[in-house]
């Protein structure tokens, strides 16, 4: 667990797995955001519907249960406010702030009405998440990562690609940094077409905070073939560096899927992508605060395995899940985040 702190602020990613009972903070600690990951039963016993007005979370029920159920929960502490976000009086994220910004994590977002279209349901989910960062006084300008979560994802990847798009199109997104992004085909515990969060982030004065898209030296830019997002995105602030890294998969530098059917090769070019974007930004896997790795089928699991113990520091916070990736002949994708200090900072980061 590496805890990034700034001005007594700090924030860390906590992994382990789904449970009844989730290890206790301490005292002036708050969790902003929380992924719980297991079967629907799994789920069940947890009384999702009970936490639904205090708690921001994805409850996923994507794979077939092969794989032990997860949970990640992101968790600040110190003086700075931590306030709740809701909307329709359930808690769908939360804010807080450190010297320097304001930021707004978002989780388990949902369509207002589920029995609408797929598409329907998309352009309602992007509506929420732009009114709760409205009523905090901002707005998608200052998205700087997103997730989505679709229920049969490769059925209609292509449709809501198309939303994203027009609703990305209508706020102007395009005129700023288009967030890092994961786009995940998973289930979830309320049956809806998708849910979906983001991280947005506010500086409290020009210049201060500042944040950029970054490409992937390994990869063309997602928005060469039609997706719109980043590869990453580098968030700066007095203290620290933080990469967003996008859902990564093996992919050709044209665009094209590499190595089909290979596990193995997917692996090493996926995880060979993530580490140039981390390269290029003078970081390496030791710099990772939070990562979650998706596996189309639960009998890669020991090919990650020996990638993970040939090649990675031991004890990196990654979790491991069950779902497919937005094509069917992806096999794995990773995202992850990393943070550096900045060279003015001395104490920004600990373990």
């Amino acid at each position: 667990m590496r805890c990034v702190r700034n001005a007594e602020v700090g924030r860390w990613c906590e992994t382990g797995l789904l449970t009844a009972s989730a290890q206790k903070l301490g005292e002036g600690a708050s969790v902003i955001s929380q992924f719980c990951w297991g079967s629907r039963e799994r789920l069940a016993a947890l009384n999702p519907e009970s936490q639904r007005s205090t708690a921001p979370q994805f409850w996923l029920c994507g794979g077939n249960g092969e794989l032990l159920p997860i949970r990640q929960r992101l968790i600040v502490d110190g003086p700075g406010h931590v306030e709740p976000i809701l909307l329709d009086d359930v808690c769908v994220g939360y804010k807080y702030e450190d010297a320097d910004a304001d930021y707004a994590w978002l989780s388990g977002v949902l369509p207002s009405d589920p029995s609408r279209t797929r598409k329907e349901q998309t352009f309602s989910v992007f509506e929420r998440l732009e009114k709760a960062l409205i009523q905090i006084g901002m707005s998608f300008s200052n998205v700087v990562r997103t997730w989505f979560y679709l229920d049969s994802l490769l059925e209609w990847y292509g449709e809501f690609n198309q939303v994203r798009d027009a609703f990305f199109h209508s706020r102007h997104v395009y005129d700023g940094v288009v967030p890092a992004s994961t786009g995940i085909g998973s289930s979830n515990y309320f049956g809806t077409a998708l849910t979906a969060g983001a991280l947005a982030v506010r500086s409290k004065r020009p210049g201060v905070v500042t944040y950029k898209a970054l490409p992937s030296p390994l990869q063309c830019p997602a928005l060469q073939y039609g997706s719109s997002f980043s590869r990453a995105v580098e968030l700066v602030n007095p203290s620290y560096r933080t990469v967003l890294v996008s859902g990564t998969a093996s992919l050709e530098p044209s665009g094209e899927t590499a190595f089909i059917g290979d596990i193995e090769r997917q692996t090493d070019a996926t995880m060979r992508a993530v580490e140039a974007i981390l390269h290029s930004r003078q970081m390496d896997w030791q710099d990772t605060t939070r990562g979650i790795l998706y596996l189309k089928h639960a009998e890669y699991l020991p090919v990650w395995k020996k990638w993970e113990r040939d090649h990675l520091p031991a004890g990196l916070p990654i979790s491991v899940v069950m779902a497919d990736v937005c094509r069917d002949n992806f096999l794995v994708e990773l995202e992850l985040d990393a943070v550096k200090e900045t060279e003015e900072s001395d104490h920004a980061v600990s373990s």
